[in-house]
């Protein structure tokens, strides 16, 4: 299975993301072909102006996927889904901004047609691989391992094609495929993390990441699985000082490396800011 991957800004430098990405493709054959000379997706310039410009940024990593053969685009990060998707459907739905934007890429001999699917690693995992294909590399019993599936706020909305945009459950089947047992009634499994707002309104996010904590505490999760960088460090990052017990807060891939009874050191476990007992 080869997908054309678009790992964006923040997947070399999160906390084991690239490493339990690349040691559970090979546990699974997998290759994800990185696109050729990506550029960042302009997440936040495009949040924030939306202009021509910021269009471009999205438009030319398509561009690119189209002009390397690729069908569709996978990618590991909420914002850089959010952006890819919005960006596509706006030119899809935008004549005169496309002629813009493809005027602009034109200067590298590159053309944005619109005929990509973006998409998120996660439910490639889930909706492509066949359960038994992914069970039967299960080595680890996780059984008694509950775990509170945190989607972020971005994978999902405003769409709602790839699951529900309230209570979505993707994550939720992966974690059973693994053996483990995804926590019930988690209620903030979509709340905001705050995303880059992080930086100039630490306190705020603060609190709106400790609700996220709490509530896994609370109904009783043992870990926080999540699947964007940005999440994983705001949740991991806004703990202590809070009168709650400290949760380790993992991506979904360290999560399946762990049932696959890769070791912690591989899936660099180490990087997590509050470490996870459970490492093989």
């Amino acid at each position: 299975m080869r997908y054309g991957f678009f790992p964006g800004c923040s997947f070399e430098g999160a906390a084991g993301y690239r490493e339990s990405t690349e040691a559970v493709c090979r546990v699974l054959d997998i290759e994800l072909a990185e696109i050729k000379d990506w550029n960042c997706c302009g997440a936040t310039s495009y949040w924030s102006t939306r202009d021509m410009k910021a269009y471009v940024l999205p438009a030319r990593i398509m561009a690119l996927a189209e002009a390397q053969g690729f069908s569709e685009i996978v990618n590991i990060c909420n914002a850089c889904y959010s952006t890819l998707r919005k960006a596509d459907e706006k030119l899809k739905n935008d004549g005169e901004l496309k002629v813009k934007v493809n005027l602009a890429l034109g200067e590298e001999n590159l053309k944005y047609s619109g005929s990509l699917d973006i998409r998120h690693f996660m439910e490639v995992i889930v909706n492509d691989l066949p359960a038994d294909r992914l069970k039967k590399h299960v080595k680890i019993d996780l059984s008694d391992f509950i775990v509170a599936p945190y989607y972020g706020c971005q994978l999902n909305r405003p769409w709602g094609d790839m699951d529900d945009t309230e209570n979505p459950v993707l994550m939720d089947r992966l974690i059973k495929r693994l053996g483990a047992k995804p926590l019930e009634n988690y209620s903030a499994k979509t709340e905001c993390c705050g995303a880059a707002h992080m930086v100039a309104h630490k306190n705020e996010c603060i609190i709106l990441n400790r609700r996220i904590v709490k509530d896994a505490v609370v109904k009783g999760a043992e870990v926080i699985s999540t699947l964007c960088p940005l999440c994983q460090f705001n949740v991991d990052s806004s703990q202590g000082r809070n009168g709650l017990p400290d949760m380790p807060v993992i991506f979904f891939t360290q999560l399946m490396g762990l049932a696959f009874g890769l070791t912690g050191k591989k899936l660099m476990l180490n990087k997590l800011l509050t470490p996870l007992k459970k490492a093989v």
